[in-house]
């Protein structure tokens, strides 16, 4: 048992997971100040059970009325076609009571600001802020509470909180992305299941192994990209004073036993009490990391043994096979041991049947005593505000069952009442069936009854006119808002020719392009002092492509270049000259179009398919930039997979390592993936390059704004860029100049 520092609890709010109905009330009774689940639409955990409209209205009443808060995940990113429907949905759970809602995109939050105004709004985790700009930016959109990247640290937690006015969410516990939130692909371009749209394959927790370019092999297969489970406990009240408001619980597709343990010891933490970490640990755990936000990188991070749940060592055999326990384990706990070196599992019933290898741990997986613990019934959940109820049923009349507290509601029945033929009314039996409010937030506390004795009343009857009576009386707590009245205008935008941009990340290569055939250079990297002067005699524009985190220096240099190509929110405030808007900014539909075409040039997301890019054509006469060649970033991230055969940590020094780029993750299907280190994050590309040239004239036909060629690792792309030129100047492309490729999400999508 561990003892946090006392901290003010109101001060502070306690946000926990709900994937069910079960896991929302374990969540409240075990100290959750709010709890955030999804629904059945539009929710970035779509596997998850989720809440129905009803569903949500129980939840918001039974929370209200112990003071709590209720918030709904709308975080993913959404086409033109669900837009309007996502409103209407926002619009519902307004009405139900929600407290607010979480959204990742763009376009959607814009067209919430207009049609719900008094909405509260939350910038996700998605949006992949992790600065005071990013921060700053949806804050001037009106949002009232950022989610913070995970990989944030306390001092630019400190940074938002003393130069902003929102609120600080910050997930303190469970299961990481070892990507940046929003920023991963990868289970996309590999199987077409896409994370911001809440459907990720988990690619991460998959076996890689690292090969040079030579295909030698650097290390074997393990989970070399899968995080540790991260927990904050010790570290709340330095969270805390840094200006963390809300700490956020992860845990939406975990039992709500898991959330109980979870909601209920962090509660005593920032309580300044007493919490059980083998408690957490043993209801789920991947063993734990502090998290990149405090330092902990690379062996500290990940986990390459073993990507799920490890549960706790509660014996060893020892040299002589007896097993020698420092916990008994109770009938009914799973247990795990190696028997031959192979993993094996098996429910205890006081004695073990497999032999164990000598020298090996006995893991206890689940305990059936906490699990029963932990379990919330329904005595547990009884409502605590009474209500009076009056029941009036006669022959030859309609039954009417009214409930009365703070208001009133009343329903009748539909048929004229008979007289019964023979039994005699049960009146014990009506009031019971009456008084089942079950997990409602009210309880009937009194009971009127009048009624003829000789009337044939169905007990069916009875329960529906309960039924119908307490949903009036709670949806009595709705909003009122009138009907919305959908309507949005588009204005095209004033397009020039099709430009051909080049974007290269290696310095040698400025001197060997073919500068008559492109319209705008792009640097991927910090240029020397030489190479400015160089580029000061090429008569074309030079921008400044920044990757998701500016690179070191570049503020030195920036008035250098024409115009910069940001990747993140953040990266906005201080751009300077003309802007693009870069694909890890997530444009999927014309209203973030809309709201960033009106700043600058618009790279939507390579998660378009090619009928969304069509969309926005007709709205706004061009798709925005697309990408000719170039292979993709599949993930992003801090970890950096060389670090586990360098074993560097916190005192890395990633721009003087000669491990910063020419290797390989080679997956289980025998599939490379490069990845190089570009400042302080890692950036692994697709397998292979998305190539358009193939389908040159429906490219054309979106009338783009720019096609981009992109040399991200080095190789030569001159003859790329004499077809892209040709193919702007009009000509059909016979034979394509690249062989192998994707076409990326031109076809599929990701919608669905």
């Amino acid at each position: 048992m561990c003892s946090a520092v006392i901290m003010k609890r109101n001060s502070v709010e306690l946000l926990a997971p709900a994937g069910n109905m079960a896991s929302f009330y374990a969540a409240i009774e075990n100290g959750a100040d709010a709890v955030y689940l999804g629904g059945k639409e539009f929710s970035a955990r779509a596997s998850a059970q989720n809440f129905t409209l009803e569903e949500m209205a129980r939840a918001v009443s039974y929370a209200h009325v112990r003071g709590k808060k209720v918030y709904v995940t709308l975080n993913i990113l959404l086409s033109d076609e669900e837009c309007q429907r996502a409103v209407e949905y926002a619009a519902d759970l307004y009405r139900t009571g929600i407290d607010g809602v979480i959204l990742q995109d763009i376009g959607v939050a814009d067209l919430l600001a207009r049609y719900l105004p008094d909405f509260e709004r939350h910038g996700s985790t998605q949006m992949s802020i992790m600065d005071l700009e990013g921060a700053r930016y949806i804050e001037n959109m009106g949002f009232g509470r950022v989610v913070v990247g995970r990989e944030i640290t306390p001092d630019e937690i400190r940074r938002i909180y003393e130069n902003t006015d929102m609120e600080i969410e910050a997930f303190c516990h469970g299961a990481l992305c070892v990507s940046i939130s929003g920023q991963c692909e990868m289970s996309s371009y590999i199987g077409g299941r896409s994370g911001n749209r809440g459907c990720c394959a988990q690619p991460c927790r998959k076996r890689y192994g690292i090969e040079d370019e030579k295909g030698n092999n650097l290390l074997e297969r393990g989970y070399l990209l899968s995080p540790r489970d991260l927990r904050t406990i010790d570290s709340v009240k330095e969270l805390a004073d840094a200006g963390v408001y809300s700490f956020k619980l992860e845990g939406r597709m975990k039992s709500p036993e898991y959330v109980a343990a979870v909601t209920r010891n962090y509660d005593s933490a920032l309580n300044g009490k007493a919490y059980d970490q083998d408690e957490m640990a043993q209801m789920f755990n991947r063993s734990y990391t502090k998290g990149l936000g405090f330092g902990a990188f690379g062996h500290d991070f990940v986990s390459t043994k073993r990507p799920n749940h490890r549960g706790l060592v509660i014996g060893k055999v020892d040299e002589k096979g007896k097993i020698r326990w420092n916990t008994v384990p109770d009938a009914g706990d799973l247990l795990e041991w190696t028997v031959k070196g192979k993993a094996e599992r098996e429910t205890y019933n006081g004695t073990i049947s497999l032999t164990p290898d000598k020298g090996t741990d006995i893991i206890r997986l689940t305990s059936s005593a906490l699990e029963s613990s932990l379990k919330v019934g329904p005595e547990d959940v009884m409502g605590t505000k009474g209500l009076r109820g009056t029941f009036i049923a006669h022959v030859g009349e309609r039954p009417i069952f009214r409930l009365e507290g703070s208001r009133k509601s009343e329903a009748v029945g539909e048929d004229i009442l008979e007289k019964a033929r023979s039994a005699k009314l049960n009146e014990e039996r009506i009031s019971t069936n009456l008084s089942k409010f079950d997990t409602s937030a009210y309880r009937l506390e009194d009971l009127r009854l009048d009624v003829d004795e000789d009337v044939f009343l169905p007990i069916s009857l009875v329960n529906a006119l309960r039924r119908e009576a307490l949903s009036k009386y709670e949806a009595g707590e709705e909003r009122t808002l009138k009907p919305i009245e959908f309507y949005e205008r588009f204005e095209k935008l004033n397009r020039k020719k099709t430009i051909l941009t080049v974007e290269v990340a290696d310095e040698e290569m400025l001197y060997d392009l073919p500068y008559d055939l492109i319209d705008r250079l792009e640097l991927y990297f910090v240029p020397s002092k030489e190479a400015m002067e160089f580029l000061d005699k090429v008569s074309i524009p030079v921008y400044m492509s920044l990757p998701y985190e500016t690179f070191e220096g570049y503020e030195e240099i920036k008035d250098f270049f024409d115009g910069v190509v940001v990747q993140n929110l953040g990266q906005i405030e201080g751009a300077e000259g003309d802007i693009v808007f870069g694909e890890g900014i997530n444009i999927f539909n014309s209203y973030s179009f809309r709201h960033f075409a009106e700043k600058g040039s618009v790279m939507p997301s390579f998660e378009c398919r090619r009928e969304q890019l069509q969309k926005m054509t007709q709205r706004f006469g061009t798709c925005g930039e697309v990408l000719y060649y170039g292979y993709p970033r599949s993930m992003t991230m801090r970890h950096c997979p060389m670090s586990l055969i360098k074993g560097c940590g916190s005192d890395r020094d990633c721009p003087s390592c000669n491990l910063r780029r020419g290797f390989y993750l080679r997956d289980e299907k025998n599939v490379a993936f490069p990845f190089r280190r570009v400042g302080d994050m890692t950036e692994i590309y697709n397998s292979l390059p998305i190539y358009l040239g193939d389908k040159a004239g429906q490219l054309m036909a979106l009338k783009p704004t720019a096609l981009k060629i992109r040399s991200r690792l080095g190789e030569d792309i001159t003859d790329i860029i004499k077809e892209a030129r040709r193919v702007i100047d009009g000509e059909k492309i016979k034979e394509p100049i690249v062989n192998e490729f994707t076409r990326g999400h031109w076809m599929r999508g990701i919608l669905g």
